[in-house]
């Protein structure tokens, strides 16, 4: 699994080497997955979604510098079900993180822009658990290609529900974003990413959470995406279809 997370980013630096120096794009993610974009000093950002079920998120951030970023936000990304006899229910958390990293070529041409990041929860209800806790730690670069973003890293998490912990567990994380140039205010989104399912009273269990979609940039501040998301021991039937809304505040310059 490490080797294969090695692999991953040195194709993203390898893969960028020689193209001309890029100003990073915006996106702390692409559907699930995080990227290695960090917004300019002063600039604010907000994420809103929602799924055909009535699940979803809502996520603000603020950039520090292009070093550094502040988000906090509520989700239902994280399931829990007593026994799981039944199919795991969203549980909404809220959710602080902090990300710090560098840009593309910010210490050798063809550089990645790297960042690493820290998430853990601090509130949440839902399906009668108690104590539920998520944390994750992660390690993602991110290349711009121009008509294709590539992104890779590994994702260390862990969930404790009820005073049952699970221990930490890396995985592997990806994403791709496609731009075709007959659409350019369109694009292709396509990532790997993993959340716990808080299974009580047995230790937590960790699943992984494919998603595709298409986000279209309404205008210079927000773009709007369509996704579909896939979890591991659902079936297809399950898959959220999911409207998302992202706006950017405050100063864009690069």
């Amino acid at each position: 699994m490490r080797a294969l997370t090695v692999v991953s980013v040195a194709f993203v630096a390898g893969f960028g080497a020689g193209r001309p120096a890029a100003a990073d794009p915006a996106g702390s993610r692409v559907v699930t997955a995080p990227t290695a974009w960090l917004p300019p000093a002063g600039t604010a950002w907000a994420m809103l979604g929602i799924d055909h079920r009535g699940d979803g998120a809502a996520i603000i951030g603020y950039g520090l510098g292009r070093l550094g970023e502040l988000e906090l936000g509520s989700d239902t990304d994280v399931r829990a079900c007593r026994a799981c006899a039944t199919r795991p229910s969203p549980l909404w958390l809220g959710r602080a993180a902090f990300r710090i990293g560098a840009g593309q070529d910010a210490w050798f041409t063809g550089m990645p822009a790297i960042v690493l990041g820290v998430r853990t929860t601090f509130a949440g209800h839902g399906h009668d658990v108690h104590e539920p806790r998520a944390s994750d730690a992660y390690l993602v670069a991110s290349r711009d290609l121009g008509v294709v973003r590539l992104h890779a890293g590994v994702d260390a998490i862990t969930a404790s529900v009820d005073g049952v912990r699970r221990p930490s567990r890396a995985r592997p994380i990806a994403g791709i974003e496609l731009h075709p140039p007959m659409y350019p205010r369109s694009s292709l989104l396509g990532d790997l990413g993993w959340e716990p399912t808080l299974d009580v009273p047995r230790a937590p269990t960790l699943g992984w959470l494919l998603g595709i979609g298409v986000r279209y940039q309404a205008v210079s501040w927000a773009s709007v995406e369509l996704a579909v998301r896939v979890r591991q021991a659902e079936d297809l039937g399950a898959s959220t279809v999911m409207v998302r809304v992202n706006a950017v505040l405050g100063r864009q310059d690069r």
